[in-house]
């Protein structure tokens, strides 16, 4: 397996970003789904921080059909770097970003008509038809209309020449959750009103509305198109979830220890002198810190693998470097590889620990990782 850069460790911190692993979790979904089933492939976020083209690519390679990504500026990023596969911005956007919508050639989720109607002026004067989703709140309670007005936008949209309504889509709230008895009826909801409005509409909807989650647990849910966001990264959405499909995790952070002090009992360490030692302590410091996206939360309560073994981090975890605790792995040395998240030896350290530790999740784990980390990528 080779590394795509070569002098990308010229800081010694980085994020390797596992392409094989990603292709095999993504060819894996897709045989879960079946051919029928379009797998759109979250690549929000800098596709969670592992680098939005470079998996994207690799996704619309191994079975993705199309894309999804939060805002306007992310799905043109991917247009300006060449990525010709259907985009749709997942989250309504605001007015006056609708010329650029219809210039980058990306597919809207609507909620309120008066941004429509935008749409519509904008795509015709641009001699274009703009494709839109959508969005029926089914319980979130975050975007969407309610199912009761759905008809009713979905006639005026009709009467749109320049616009098209392409699928119809909702968001589970509780896929994750073992009581599936609140996603039903999410489901009934969606169901029924898909039913309406197709009757009404009389073309048939690309209909949306299974999660990472669902794919896992609820299969009646996938329909015509399924939106995968953490598993094809290799994450179950929660550990407590049947790994009905087999992923690998994509993301590794690493870095290497920059220097190594021997304190005796007694010596604080870091701000605030949070921590003292309680006996004669090897200290190793490692430059990377919550700049880069790694919780400060995990202030005297994370751990990192060195040489295989856990190495507890001791102090608080500062913008730009932390410490930890090297006392009882022997032969250390500057230099020494180390794992933040990852596999190291028969060591392991995952995204779920990490969230549980910084008393968040493991969403949040791999998505805040900073810009400044430089990226890896193993083809």
């Amino acid at each position: 397996m080779k590394k795509s850069c070569e002098n990308i460790l010229n800081r010694p911190a980085y994020l390797e970003v596992n392409l094989e692993a990603l292709a095999f979790n993504v060819r894996n979904i897709k045989s879960k789904l079946g051919n029928r089933v379009e797998l759109l492939a979250v690549v929000k976020a800098d596709a969670y921080g592992h680098g939005a083209y470079e998996v994207s690519k690799a996704v619309l390679k191994n079975g993705a059909g199309c894309l999804g990504v939060a805002l306007l500026e992310e799905g043109m990023e991917l247009r300006e770097k060449g990525i010709k596969a259907p985009i749709l911005i997942l989250y309504p956007e605001f007015y006056g970003r609708e010329k650029r919508i219809i210039e980058y050639n990306l597919q809207s989720v609507v909620t309120d008509f008066d941004f429509v109607s935008n749409l519509h002026r904008e795509a015709n004067k641009q001699k274009r038809v703009a494709e839109v989703y959508l969005k029926i709140d089914t319980g979130m309670r975050r975007y969407g209309i309610e199912p009761a007005l759905a008809l009713d936008f979905v006639k005026k949209i009709k009467k749109l020449k320049n616009i098209k309504l392409k699928g119809v889509l909702s968001q589970f709230s509780t896929t994750e959750d073992k009581d599936k008895d609140f996603a039903e009826i999410q489901l009934y909801l969606f169901k029924k009103t898909v039913k309406q409005l197709e009757e009404q509409n009389g073309d048939r909807l690309i209909r949306s509305i299974a999660n990472s989650a669902a794919l896992l647990e609820l299969p009646q849910s996938y329909f015509d198109q399924v939106r995968v966001g953490i598993l094809i990264y290799g994450i179950y959405p929660s550990p407590e979830l049947p790994k009905k499909v087999k992923v690998k995790p994509v993301m590794s952070l690493k870095s290497k220890i920059l220097q190594i002090r021997e304190v005796d009992k007694g010596v604080a360490v870091g701000y605030g002198r949070s921590f003292i030692t309680k006996r004669r302590t090897k200290i190793g410091t490692i430059p990377l810190g919550y700049a880069d996206g790694y919780p400060r939360l995990l202030s005297n309560r994370g751990e990192v693998l060195v040489k295989g073994k856990r190495a507890p981090i001791i102090g608080r975890v500062c913008m730009d470097a932390f410490m930890v605790d090297l006392t009882f792995i022997p032969k250390i040395k500057i230099g020494e590889e180390v794992v933040l998240l990852g596999k190291q030896g028969k060591g392991k350290i995952d995204a779920h620990q990490i969230g549980e530790w910084a008393q968040s999740l493991s969403y949040e784990t791999i998505s805040r990782m900073g810009k400044r980390l430089p990226r890896v990528y193993l083809e």
